[in-house]
């Protein structure tokens, strides 16, 4: 590798810790956001006037804040990790970047790569979490 300052590999260290962190948040978010879900559902309140359809909004609202905030989430991530490639690309040499496994191509990109592939990194498990949220929406909405 090459000679890579302190500085640097702290930034590396950083980036590196704030996409783990993202990705425990969204998870987190998921977590919490299936939480209210069963609240809203368990509370019911058959006494109170129009209390199904505030119960229902209640339930939406909290399936489209939590994929808001899960979107914003993997915005950031996209970010990291785009700076996380301009970093390699500046600091390692070919041969050492090929070593971990990166392609030519890969490499030739590094950095440069639209903000939709980033964002993209990882889809499928945004999807998996939207759906929990929305699923869980649904779900409650029609028990409701």
């Amino acid at each position: 590798m090459a000679d890579m300052s302190p500085h640097v590999s702290t930034v590396f260290k950083e980036l590196f810790d704030e996409i783990k962190s993202a990705k425990q948040q969204q998870w987190t978010i998921t977590n919490y956001g299936a939480l209210i879900l069963a609240a809203i559902y368990w509370v019911k309140l058959p006494e109170v006037p129009h209390s199904q359809s505030k119960l229902k909004f209640l339930a939406i609202t909290t399936a489209v804040v939590g994929s808001g905030l899960l979107l914003r989430i993997q915005c950031n991530m996209g970010r990291s990790r785009r700076r996380s490639d301009k970093l390699q690309r500046t600091y390692f040499t070919q041969a050492e970047l090929e070593g971990i496994g990166l392609t030519v191509s890969k490499i030739r990109n590094l950095g440069n790569e639209t903000w939709w592939r980033y964002f993209r990194q990882g889809w499928e498990f945004l999807v998996a979490l939207i759906l929990v949220l929305a699923i869980g929406a649904i779900l409650v909405c029609l028990a409701l």
